[in-house]
């Protein structure tokens, strides 16, 4: 199982890749609420919060994994699921440690923060059985694919008040359109990792550059840009939203220029910057909350 665990750890979840993005992810929204009502930073629990962050997004790492089967033994063998190298009881097994793991962290951080967590794994664990309609919305990629990300608005509110403390019923609607964000950019993150040159296109595999050309992925992915800035346009002050802003047209141009030039060199420079940008968004926002 050890050995199985590693190769999902180095070759599915990539850490260099989304260690970072989950520590900024964990620390912006952690520090929102510290940020608004101008309170000292708790570092004992943005730690331990931090611990239940990277074990949810993981978690959500080996659902996928399991949804994935039967499709990666004949388009993705070399998988660690599909390979045998580890077999979908004991991922299973890891995935029951893991929330035992959150429920019992959570519960040390208060009652409230407990139930917080709860509704996100409840939800996580909604998305894993595909909310019960697999079959309706598995083949609308694009519907698919928000219904799943919206788990990161949960994960941002529990975040926020797993490091705080704080009653969601003193939450205002702008603390609301700050959490929304997080939608907004997790679609963007989804969006651009399926976003393709014609030549990287396989058979049988939806990407959103196959299902709507790279004009029309490239305007799905530059609607959630403009979603996730207006969303916070109230948070935080216009200087601050200035500097995010800045960063966001920045970011579409390298959109506009895979979407003129589909090759396969802007293709593979757009989705490394679609992270780069998700990465150094989530990082203004720390500097931004930071006390």
């Amino acid at each position: 199982m050890l050995k199985g665990l590693k190769a999902i750890i180095l070759e599915r979840f990539h850490p260099a890749q989304y260690l970072p993005m989950i520590f900024v992810f964990t620390l912006s929204n952690g520090l929102y609420l510290n940020f608004r009502e101008n309170t000292s930073m708790n570092y004992v629990s943005l730690s331990f919060c931090f611990l239940i962050m990277l074990s949810a997004f993981f978690r959500l790492r080996l659902f996928d994994e399991i949804k994935d089967y039967k499709t990666d033994l004949k388009i993705n063998p070399q998988r660690p699921l599909a390979r045998n190298a580890i077999s979908i009881s004991q991922t299973k097994q890891i995935i029951a440690i893991l929330i035992l793991f959150e429920i019992f962290l959570s519960s040390t951080m208060g009652l409230f923060p407990f139930f917080v967590h709860l509704a996100a794994i409840t939800y996580s664990l909604l998305m894993f059985e595909e909310f019960f309609i697999g079959d309706r919305i598995r083949p609308h990629l694009t519907t698919y694919a928000i219904t799943h990300t919206l788990v990161s608005v949960l994960y941002g509110i529990s975040a926020a008040v797993l490091a705080t403390k704080f009653n969601l019923s003193e939450l205002n609607k702008f603390d609301y359109f700050f959490f929304l964000m997080n939608w907004a950019y997790f679609n963007l993150f989804e969006f651009a990792r399926k976003t393709y040159a014609r030549q990287e296109e396989r058979p049988g595999v939806d990407t959103y550059s196959s299902l709507f050309g790279p004009v029309g992925a490239g305007f799905l992915c530059l609607s959630q840009v403009f979603l996730g800035l207006a969303l916070i346009i109230g948070v935080v002050s216009q200087a601050h939203f200035t500097i995010l802003a800045g960063f966001g047209l920045f970011y579409c141009l390298f959109c506009l220029y895979y979407m003129i030039h589909p090759t396969l060199k802007s293709a593979k420079l757009f989705r490394n910057i679609s992270g780069a940008y998700l990465l150094t968004h989530y990082t203004i926002l720390v500097w931004i909350f930071w006390r």
